[in-house]
């Protein structure tokens, strides 16, 4: 919570403060932010409706991201935008937004009906098992109906399951389809962040991965403002 503090204060210039490259190095807020989350997902584990508690559990996940988000001083809501289809007047597409950050609270209020230059439309899930290509798609299609460039980042717990190892059941597989990571940034548009509270070893050790995928700590002391600011 200290360290959130100095986010709220000292925004983009975080890591310039006084033990904060330890901190960060250490990636204490992640570590605690997974906790936390990982936490929840045991309750859920506990519920005998698997289906309904991984949905909970996600929707828990996304709840504590806007909180982390609002505690350093932005807003982060939900929202659904109705959206002129060009060449259909009259026609409106309405579209879901998990969450939009914000630097000012009078732009993101209920009246707004579309996205503010100064707004960032993020997606929060646990995993991008089976999403990936829809937030790919959120930014090309956003852009192509608003006609101007809507930053669009995601934001994932991890991206692994549970399976078996040898004789033990607690093994993991990995979720992340690089290639088709790869594929949509070059078939759509390149999504203007690609963010994990763990970030699965490979993004680290690939050059064409780790350009474009971050941590959670790296959007919230960076990323984020860089992004607001443009």
């Amino acid at each position: 919570m200290t360290f959130l503090t100095e986010i709220r204060t000292h925004k983009e210039k975080t890591a310039d403060q006084a033990g904060a490259q330890e901190y960060l190095q250490k990636r204490e807020l992640n570590r605690i932010v997974y906790t936390i989350q990982q936490s929840i997902g045991c309750i859920g584990d506990a519920f005998m409706l698997s289906n309904q508690a991984r949905k909970r559990i996600g929707q828990l996940f996304e709840t504590f991201i806007k909180l982390i988000v609002r505690e350093v001083g932005l807003t982060a809501e939900s929202r659904t935008v109705r959206i002129p289809i060009p060449g259909f007047p009259g026609y409106e597409m309405p579209y879901e937004l998990d969450v939009v950050f914000s630097q000012n609270q009078a732009v993101t209020t209920s009246g707004k009906p579309y996205i503010h230059p100064g707004e960032i439309v993020g997606s929060i899930k646990t995993t991008s098992k089976d999403r990936i290509d829809k937030i790919f798609l959120d930014k090309h299609l956003l852009s192509k109906l608003l006609q101007r460039d809507i930053p669009v980042v995601a934001i994932f717990l991890h991206d692994v399951r549970r399976a078996k190892s040898g004789n033990s059941i607690f093994g993991i597989n990995s979720t992340f389809k690089s290639n088709h990571f790869l594929g949509y940034t070059a078939a759509l548009q390149k999504l203007d962040g690609f963010y994990y509270v763990v970030p699965r070893p490979e993004m680290l050790s690939s050059q064409r991965l780790r350009e474009q995928i971050g941590d959670f700590q790296q959007l919230l002391t960076g990323d984020l403002w860089t992004l607001l600011n443009y």
